[in-house]
């Protein structure tokens, strides 16, 4: 799927999604794969483990995505260990869990760093370096984009702003011969999915077991998804093979979502 020599950076990769979609890249043939984490000694854990997997080679960066000039440190190592760049999959660890009135304005001024302005960082670091023609930004955002979670206000409220990002970037960096689409993430087996069913539980009184079977009952399929299954359709998006795809939003959530518009 991937062409030759293909180049890719994905933030927050020492685990879950983000691990899973570096991961993939490598599985599709990727040469040279950089992931990113604050956790210096999980990232290294992670690009060891990953070094294993197909024949590209793996370069760890520590970076903390609250922080601008890491971000852009980030995106500057990646291009020169790799020696250029076809594509960022940006993927954010999630921020604390919880209804609005359980939040202070601490959370928020926090979640607004990693949520929306290290997207924004990111990207005007990716259009300066990213291969033109054919280079491209994947966003890996959430559903609850589309559909309010009210035990997940941080994320419902502030990964908004992504899909305004996502139309305004996808038409500018478009003429520029660069792509930007966004993949919805729906309940999927991660630490972030741990942490709900231990909310549930706690919340409703009843097991982890019944808990989680509460969270996938809307689920069309019947369970939640594996990290892997998101993590193809990112790639795909960044691939050549979606060449003509730009300013997309594609859930991965198993049919949940209700939403006509």
């Amino acid at each position: 799927m991937l062409a030759p020599g293909y180049r890719v950076l994905v933030t927050a990769s020492s685990r879950g999604l983000g691990k899973a979609t570096a991961r993939r890249f490598l599985e599709e043939g990727a040469a040279a794969v950089t992931i990113s984490s604050r956790d210096r000694e999980g990232l290294n854990a992670t690009a060891r483990e990953l070094s294993r997997v197909g024949g590209g080679s793996v370069h760890a960066v520590p970076a903390d995505l609250t922080v601008r000039e890491q971000v852009e440190g980030l995106v500057d190592r990646a291009h020169g260990l790799m020696g250029g760049l076809d594509s960022i999959v940006y993927v954010t660890g999630p921020p604390r869990a919880g209804r609005f009135a359980e939040l202070g304005p601490d959370d928020w001024d926090y979640a607004s760093r990693l949520l929306v302005l290290s997207a924004v960082w990111i990207t005007y670091r990716a259009i300066d370096r990213l291969r033109r023609p054919g280079g491209s930004i994947v966003y890996m955002a959430s559903t609850s984009i589309a559909e309010a979670n009210l035990d997940l206000a941080l994320s419902t409220v502030l990964r908004s702003s992504l899909s305004g990002l996502l139309r305004v970037v996808s038409h500018e960096a478009g003429a520029l011969g660069l792509r930007a689409n966004m993949v919805l993430p729906g309940l999927a087996r991660t630490d972030r999915m741990e942490a709900l069913v231990r909310r549930t539980s706690e919340a409703r009184g009843v097991s982890p077991g019944e808990a989680e079977r509460a969270l996938t009952s809307g689920i069309p399929l019947g369970r939640a998804a594996d990290p892997s299954e998101v993590a193809s359709v990112a790639v795909f998006l960044a691939s050549d093979a979606a060449r003509y795809v730009n300013g997309a939003t594609v859930a991965v959530d198993g049919g949940s979502m209700l939403r006509i518009l």
